[in-house]
């Protein structure tokens, strides 16, 4: 959720909570003042009562408001309100009253007074009052809300162009991290840190990727001096054993070599210094792969067996899109059984490589750490390089194993 979309939402509920406590208390407010009104009213119908059974010694009934009657000192009852309901013939239903009961002492005598006076009335003008002053609220709150809507946008915009900026912004780009300045001071003195940040963080990636350039090229080249004079004395009349040995050492340091390459390989990806400038068919980069290492195929009497539903393209680098293949194909091939099969299929966005092989422990989750290990055979990178791809390339890659064992390539929509 949006930061704004936050402070707007939580701005909205505390106007709704406001508006209905508001509301409430206003309502109960406007009636309290009303019946006292009413209560004031009743006050001076009883004084006027009272004042005519004194001079006139009449005791005035109007059904419903009225109803004054002579009683026994033993019918006396306390000064009390209540509301009640009548029935109104006219109207056909139940209407509210507040009832006002005393007895009062006139010349010796006990007389019961009752007043009535209707709440239809004050119930009208309650609505008649709070229904305006309601809706003047609502407008001015949800005037207010949108004009600090409005405010907090205005205010938050460098915020997102900078965040923009952040987010595009990339090492392997010359230009250093540029923010706008906000005329905010605690937006702006963020903007000075993550610059300050980015410049530091710029040149410590910068001084690593030559760092690890510098040491692969150094590194490579006194294994190319040693595998040069190995073959050279691979060439003379050597013992049986020493021959063995020699054989031996020249494959540890090939593998060293391509350990090397692997490493920086992955380092360079890592850093996503590989830029997806080309849109790849992986179709015909496939059958291209495989004409490639027919070879190898051959020797271990693989057959392919190819079904292309589809056309399958990625915005890739063309260097990686081989090394992804390749590194595919490769396993399928290297952990593959003798007279084994490797089936291809290709859909719109997906591509399925299985092959026949022995049995493993290893799942999804553990065959593209980097050296994986089964049956004391490694894994290596090829397989952390192909995970490695992926990932900077808005693509899944998953490992699954039933009959066969199978990698399965999707693009992630």
């Amino acid at each position: 959720m949006k930061f704004l979309t936050k402070i707007n939402r939580q701005y909205l509920i505390t106007i709704s909570i406001l508006l209905l406590f508001v509301s409430v208390i206003g309502y109960f407010v406007l009636k309290t003042i009303l019946t006292d009104e009413i209560k004031e009213d009743i006050f001076q119908k009883e004084y006027a009562i009272i004042n005519e059974i004194k001079t006139q010694n009449n005791t005035p009934n109007i059904y419903p408001i009225i109803e004054t009657k002579l009683i026994s000192k033993n019918m006396i009852k306390p000064k009390s309100y209540k509301e009640i309901f009548i029935f109104d013939k006219t109207e056909n239903e139940n209407e509210p009253y507040l009832e006002y009961t005393n007895t009062v002492k006139i010349n010796n005598k006990y007389y019961l007074i009752r007043l009535r006076h209707s709440l239809i009335e004050a119930d009208d003008l309650i609505i008649a009052i709070s229904l305006p002053l309601l809706l003047l609220l609502v407008l001015t709150l949800t005037i207010l809300f949108f004009t600090t809507k409005k405010i907090n946008k205005t205010v938050w915009k460098d915020f997102e162009e900078n965040l923009k900026a952040i987010e595009n912004f990339s090492f392997n780009k010359l230009n250093n991290l540029k923010l706008k300045q906000t005329n905010i001071q605690e937006f702006d003195r963020l903007n000075k840190t993550l610059t300050t940040l980015t410049k530091k963080l710029t040149t410590d990636y910068n001084t690593l990727k030559e760092f690890t350039e510098n040491a692969s090229h150094e590194i490579q080249t006194p294994i190319s001096i040693i595998l040069l004079n190995l073959e050279e004395i691979l060439q003379q009349d050597l013992q049986e054993k020493t021959f063995k040995q020699l054989v031996t050492t020249i494959n540890a340091v090939k593998r060293l070599s391509n350990l090397n390459k692997s490493l920086l390989l992955l380092s360079k990806i890592e850093n996503k210094q590989y830029i997806a400038d080309n849109k790849v068919l992986i179709n015909n980069n496939i059958k291209k792969k495989i004409n490639e290492l027919s070879p190898l195929i051959n020797s271990k009497g693989i057959r392919i067996h190819n079904k292309f539903n589809g056309d399958f393209f990625i915005n890739i680098n063309s260097e990686l899109a081989d090394v992804l293949l390749n590194n595919l194909l490769f396993n399928a091939i290297n952990h593959n059984i003798y007279n084994g099969n490797i089936y291809i299929e290709i859909h719109e966005n997906e591509l399925t490589i299985c092959n026949t092989g022995s049995e493993n422990s290893l799942t999804n989750k553990t065959i593209f750490n980097r050296f994986s290990k089964e049956n004391s055979k490694s894994y290596g990178l090829g397989l952390a390089i192909v995970k490695q791809i992926c990932n900077t390339h808005n693509m899944q890659i998953t490992y699954k194993k039933d009959e066969f064992h199978c990698f399965i390539l999707k693009i992630v929509k």
